[in-house]
């Protein structure tokens, strides 16, 4: 039986052309669907003069949708910069004193580069902010499929130094902290963690073809949304038994680390949980997974 890892390799061989050619549009490996064939309507020929009837249809026009309001408690934080589009806090992992490490703005502007070294005020710090990926959208009305953050692995323990709590073979940290609260200036959500992986971000650090997570950001058919479900599952440290599906919403949160010689990324993926839908149903089920991939680089330094 032909397994997923064979399948992501002849799948890659497969599209290469494809996946350069659409690269710039496309993100997630999605092919552009061919223009549609223009077909010329029959001309008919009228021999008898004939009365029609004239109908009049009234015309219907949909209000336009109407933003929400913003959240009240999160207005000082617009004010103080226009930039801030919410909220990320994770309640398991805490200080000693059971505050939580990961408690902070995000933010967002016209590239991922500024707040690398710039702090929530926009001052200049090694620190930077969590920021949402710049290319998709944070508004009231509009939300991408997948929403990735970017924080750096602060040696303090601040940012998203804590991420790393998952990265282990122990189910502690994961089945304590599996929900991750992020609101948008408009709304309040929770979302429930469905994969943990570490990946390269180089071509030569894996046998596999790089899979460029932060990339996929809308699924605009269910092919995108399945090479990103297989990839996150493929490279997870657990099982669980959050199950996922197309129309899903995600955010992915992104960090540094070097476990595997140079340069290298660990990720955390959760699903929006979907209305009506208990967490609690989720507690503890979560189980090392043995036969995840971890990039070739990963071996060969042990």
């Amino acid at each position: 039986m032909e397994t997923l890892k064979h399948k992501i390799l002849r799948a890659a061989a497969l599209s290469a052309a494809a996946v350069i050619a659409s690269a710039s549009l496309a993100g997630c490996g999605k092919q552009i669907e061919p223009e549609p064939e223009v077909t010329t309507p029959a001309i008919t020929t009228v021999t008898e003069a004939t009365t029609v009837p004239t109908t009049v249809t009234e015309a219907t026009t949909e209000p336009p949708p109407v933003e929400p309001d913003p959240l009240e408690k999160y207005l000082e934080y617009y004010e103080q910069n226009n930039d801030f589009v919410g909220w990320i806090r994770i309640d398991g992992i805490t200080h000693s004193n059971g505050d939580p490490w990961i408690d902070y703005p995000v933010v967002q502007c016209d590239d991922n580069s500024f707040y690398i070294d710039h702090d929530f005020d926009k001052d200049k710090s090694s620190s930077g902010a969590i920021y949402a990926d710049y290319a998709v959208p944070i508004t009231g009305l509009d939300m991408a499929d997948n929403v990735t953050l970017y924080g750096h692995s602060m040696k303090n323990g601040t940012f998203f130094r804590h991420l790393l709590d998952y990265e282990t073979s122990s189910t502690k940290t994961i089945n304590k902290a599996y929900i991750i609260n992020f609101d948008t200036r408009w709304e309040e959500a929770q979302y429930v963690i469905v994969s943990c992986f570490q990946t390269g971000i180089y071509d030569w650090q894996d046998d596999l073809p790089l899979f460029e997570y932060f990339k996929c950001r809308n699924f605009d058919t269910e092919a995108d949304y399945n090479y990103f479900y297989e990839n996150i599952m493929l490279r997870n440290f657990y099982t669980t038994e959050v199950d996922c599906e197309y129309g899903d919403q995600f955010i992915t949160l992104s960090t540094c680390e070097y476990d595997i010689g140079d340069d290298s990324r660990f990720v955390v993926v959760a699903r929006k949980l979907r209305e009506g839908e208990d967490p609690s149903v989720y507690a503890g089920t979560y189980e090392h997974n043995s036969k995840r991939h971890r990039p070739s680089k990963y071996y060969s330094n042990k």
